[in-house]
């Protein structure tokens, strides 16, 4: 099952959004990636929770595989760069312990039990990344229930109701739109807005017209993106990494100086 020609219209967009951002800015590295690098025996544990194919070969694997083109995801080279990076399939006591921060990018539902789990380890000091798409905008070729497929639209519920937010719709999916990141600037489409909820022990700061919110949850702390067009991208553009950075440098430095 394909999606209708709207997603080919929003790669299209996408594409020229990204080269458009490209060409307004200089070709230096931003300050947040160099923040992040760190010796190798010295680099943190970073968990990746996803649905998304970040880690493992997307739409049309085996013709690649079979032309010698295949590539790893830009995110994926990023983030090896700076961490040890762990794929995580289940939220879990044992499988939280030790890492040093944790993204969460377009993941499945979780069951009660990984909700507790995941919720202890951040009001014990864990830290969290999250990208939780209402409305994803790619064009993927595995049909609904392809364990393969991402998830159309992130189900996490419970576990924002716990940290203070609430997940809106997001708009047309022909809506993009860029948002400064750091010294970046990023592409979203058909972003989704958080609102503010009552939630014990949480303190929530929304900015980007609520399409980012950076959170206080007990003694962890978490940063949330209503969109995931960044990761959506296999290749990347050249601001991608340093707006990836600069999430991540908000989620890891409690003063917030990566937003801008």
């Amino acid at each position: 099952m394909r999606r209708t020609s709207t997603a080919g219209n929003m790669r299209i967009l996408l594409a020229v959004l990204a080269l458009a951002i490209a060409g307004c800015g200089d070709s230096t590295v931003s300050p947040a990636i160099d923040k992040m690098v760190a010796p190798t025996a010295d680099k943190p544990r970073l968990g990746l929770f996803t649905s998304l194919p970040i880690l493992w070969a997307g739409n049309d694997a085996l013709e690649a595989l079979a032309k010698g083109e295949t590539s790893t995801h830009w995110a994926q080279d990023a983030l090896r760069k700076n961490y040890q990076l762990q794929l995580i399939d289940l939220l879990e006591v044992a499988s939280l312990a030790g890492l040093d921060t944790l993204v969460l990018a377009q993941p499945r539902a979780l069951s009660p039990a990984e909700n507790v789990a995941l919720d202890n380890w951040v009001r014990g000091g864990g830290q969290v990344l999250l990208f939780a798409d209402p409305k994803l905008v790619g064009d993927y070729d595995f049909p609904l229930g392809d364990p393969r497929r991402p998830l159309d639209t992130v189900l996490l519920s419970p576990i924002l109701a716990r940290w203070g937010v609430e997940l809106l719709q997001g708009g047309d999916a022909l809506a993009v739109r860029a948002v400064p990141i750091g010294g970046s600037d990023m592409v979203v489409a058909a972003a989704g807005q958080f609102r503010p909820v009552p939630a014990e022990g949480a303190d929530c700061d929304l900015s980007h017209d609520a399409v980012l919110a950076r959170c206080t949850v007990g003694n962890g702390r978490v940063t949330m993106l209503a969109d995931a067009t960044l990761l959506e991208d296999p290749v990347g553009g050249e601001g991608s990494p340093a707006a990836l950075a600069a999430l991540l440098g908000m989620t890891r430095d409690a003063g917030g100086n990566q937003a801008r």
